[in-house]
């Protein structure tokens, strides 16, 4: 009993629950160029580092679920070096749970992605639109330091031709 008492009062940190109205200082809002619509990225699970994306009517405001045709990609950092995140193609997060894409209550469709991801927004016919995800600063733990040697070499270098 002891034990189901224990796992019943653990706090549950929920990804993918959408703010009310346009949010707050941790939801971001951006038009979609050539588009009605709107991509809004709000927290997800912090502990997993995740933050969601949704599309929005940009008059309105009113989530909506795929409001034209598109993939939304996930791209390596430009910045990193050759081996970093493969590419690939992100479905919403309901399908991950069996949910058919036209099964999606209106409004209810969104994406997770990780902090810092690299996105590419295409779109037939039109100009594909780039973004990063956020990255939430956390405290640094103090961590104790390992008996090791340390070398520091640069972490980044200016290259010229």
């Amino acid at each position: 009993m002891d034990n189901a008492t224990r796992v019943m009062d653990e706090r549950v940190e929920s990804t993918g629950v959408k703010p009310d109205g346009l949010g707050g200082p941790d939801v971001f809002i951006e038009a979609i160029p050539d588009s009605e619509y709107s991509i809004r990225l709000f927290p997800g699970s912090l502990s997993n580092s995740e933050y969601c994306l949704d599309f929005i009517d940009s008059r309105t405001g009113e989530p909506v679920n795929s409001p034209f045709k598109f993939d939304l990609i996930c791209v390596p950092d430009p910045n990193a070096p050759i081996g970093s995140d493969p590419m690939f193609r992100m479905r919403p997060l309901e399908c991950a749970f069996g949910i058919e894409a036209d099964k999606i209550k209106p409004g209810n469709e969104k994406f997770v992605f990780r902090d810092g991801q690299h996105c590419v927004l295409r779109r037939p016919g039109l100009r594909d639109v780039r973004f990063t995800i956020p990255i939430r600063r956390r405290p640094q733990a103090v961590l104790p330091t390992p008996d090791a040697h340390f070398l520091h070499f640069p972490q980044y270098i200016d290259y010229y031709d």
